[in-house]
C-alpha cells in the first residue's frame, strides 16, 4: 500500500528523519562540472581542499561525500561552474521503466515545492531515442511520486521564458534535474549551484568584455601564483583578474558572498552552513602577504573595478593606479620577480590591438619585467608578446571565442 503524506507528515520529526536517513547520512556522487581546459586544475584544487575525488568525466570531476560535501564544494571551489549530485543509476529501456524509475525516487525529500522544476535531457543509442519522451516521461513520473503522497508537486519551468542550459536569473531560479540516457543507462543528477558559480556575488558592473571569474582564478592557478609575489594587473577592466587574486591570497572561500540553490531544499541546514563559513573566516588571513597592483588608462574601468572589489571586501587589499600599463614601471614600487596579467581588447569582441602592439609589448617586458612571470590573453598563437622566449599556450574558450592564454617567464 502506497503511504499518504499530509502537511502534518511534511512539518514532523518524521520527515526530517527520513530526509536524514536518505538524503543527509549517505554517501553520494557529486560532479564539479568544468569546460574540458580547466578539468586538470579543477581536480588539482579540489583534491588539494580534501575532496574525495574519483576521476574525471565527460562533465568535470567527479568526487563522493555526505551531503555537506555539497556544500562545501559550492563554498571553495573556484574553477568549477557548478555541482551536480548523481542519483543512484538505473537501466530504462522503455517509456513505462523510466517512468517506474523516475516516480520511485522520494523526490519529495529533495525538492523544494515551491521552486519551479526543470528537466533537461541528454540522450544517446538508446531505445527512448527521443529527448521529448524523456523529458516528459521524467516529470510524469516527478508529478506521480508527489500526487500518490498526496503533495502538490513543484510547478514545471516555463519554457517560454528560457532555454535549457541558459545561464538568464529566470533560469537560475530552477530546480535543475539533468537526464542522461546512453545505452538504456539513465544517471540523473540534481543541480545543487543554482547560479553559475563564476556569479561570485560582487561583480554587478562591466567593463569592456571581461573575463569570468572562473576563468581569472583558473588562470592564476595555472601560473603558479599563490599570493606570495608580488601581482600585477597590467589592463584591469572590470578588476575581476585582481580580486580574484585578493582572494585567493587571503584565502577567501568564493562563494562567500551568495546563496545557493541547496539553501532552498527541505534538507537544507542552516547551522551546517554558519559553522562552515565560520570556519571559513577563521582561516582566511588579514592581508594578502604581496601586493597586488590593479592598473588602467581609463578612469571609468577603474572606477567600475573599483567599485566591484568593494563589494568583494578586498578593495583595500588592491593597489589602484590610473595608469597606462606601458607607463608603470613595477621597480619604483618596489616590485620584481611576481606574475603580470594581461587582458588586452583584441579580436571579436572588441576592437583588438595588432602585431606592432604585440612587438611592442615584448619589448616592454623584456626591459621592465625580467624575472617576472606572464599571463597573456592573446587570439591566436605566436603573437602575445613577440620576442619572448619559451611561451607556452593554454587554449580556453573566452566570451563564447576560442583564445589562448601565453605563459612565459621574462629572461
Amino acid at each position: 500500500m502506497t503511504e499518504t503524506y499530509t502537511t502534518e507528515y511534511l512539518e514532523s520529526k518524521r520527515y526530517q528523519r527520513h530526509i536524514k536517513r536518505h538524503v543527509l547520512a549517505p554517501v553520494h556522487r557529486f560532479a564539479a562540472v568544468t569546460p574540458p581546459e580547466l578539468a586538470a586544475l579543477c581536480r588539482q584544487e579540489a583534491e588539494m581542499a580534501g575532496f574525495d575525488v574519483t576521476g574525471l568525466s565527460d562533465a568535470g570531476v567527479e568526487f563522493t561525500g555526505n551531503f555537506g560535501a555539497c556544500y562545501e564544494a559550492n563554498l571553495w571551489l573556484r574553477t568549477a561552474s557548478r555541482i551536480l549530485c548523481r542519483l543512484p543509476a538505473f537501466r530504462a529501456g522503455v517509456r513505462e521503466e523510466l517512468f517506474g524509475k523516475v516516480s520511485g525516487i522520494p523526490w519529495e525529500l529533495w525538492l523544494n515545492r515551491s521552486v519551479p522544476v526543470r528537466v533537461e535531457t541528454h540522450v544517446e543509442h538508446s531505445r527512448i531515442n527521443h529527448e521529448g519522451m524523456v523529458l516528459e516521461t521524467v516529470l510524469d513520473g516527478l508529478r506521480r511520486r508527489f500526487r500518490e503522497k498526496g503533495i502538490v508537486p513543484p510547478p514545471e519551468w516555463d519554457r517560454s521564458r528560457g532555454q535549457p542550459g541558459s545561464e538568464s536569473d529566470e533560469n537560475s531560479r530552477k530546480q535543475r534535474i539533468l537526464v542522461r540516457l546512453v545505452r538504456n543507462h539513465c544517471e540523473l543528477s540534481l543541480d545543487t549551484t543554482g547560479d553559475h558559480l563564476h556569479r561570485r556575488g560582487y561583480r554587478m558592473r562591466h567593463a569592456g568584455a571581461p573575463i569570468r571569474e572562473t576563468l581569472a582564478a583558473a588562470i592564476l592557478m595555472k601560473a603558479g601564483w599563490n599570493g606570495n609575489t608580488p601581482l600585477v594587473d597590467g589592463m584591469c577592466g572590470a578588476g575581476t583578474a585582481a580580486v580574484e587574486a585578493a582572494l585567493l591570497a587571503r584565502r577567501m572561500p568564493p562563494g562567500l558572498g551568495r546563496s545557493f540553490l541547496f539553501q532552498s531544499w527541505p534538507s537544507y541546514r542552516e547551522k551546517t552552513w554558519e559553522f562552515l563559513l565560520r570556519k571559513a573566516r577563521e582561516k582566511m588571513s588579514a592581508h594578502p602577504a604581496a601586493p597586488i597592483v590593479a592598473l588602467d588608462r581609463d578612469p571609468r574601468a577603474l572606477a567600475v573595478a573599483r567599485e566591484n572589489a568593494r563589494k568583494a571586501h578586498t578593495e583595500k587589499e588592491i593597489i589602484w593606479r590610473e595608469e597606462d600599463f606601458f607607463d608603470f614601471q613595477p621597480a619604483r614600487m618596489g616590485l620584481s620577480e611576481g606574475l603580470l596579467i594581461l587582458d588586452p581588447p583584441y579580436g571579436k569582441r572588441l576592437p583588438g590591438p595588432d602585431r606592432g602592439f604585440h612587438e611592442r609589448l615584448g619589448a616592454h617586458l623584456r626591459r621592465l619585467y625580467t624575472g617576472w612571470r606572464i599571463a597573456v590573453l592573446c587570439p591566436e598563437r605566436g603573437i602575445a608578446v613577440t620576442g619572448i622566449r619559451a611561451v607556452r599556450y593554454w587554449r580556453i574558450v573566452h566570451g563564447g571565442t576560442s583564445i589562448y592564454v601565453a605563459m612565459a617567464r621574462v629572461e
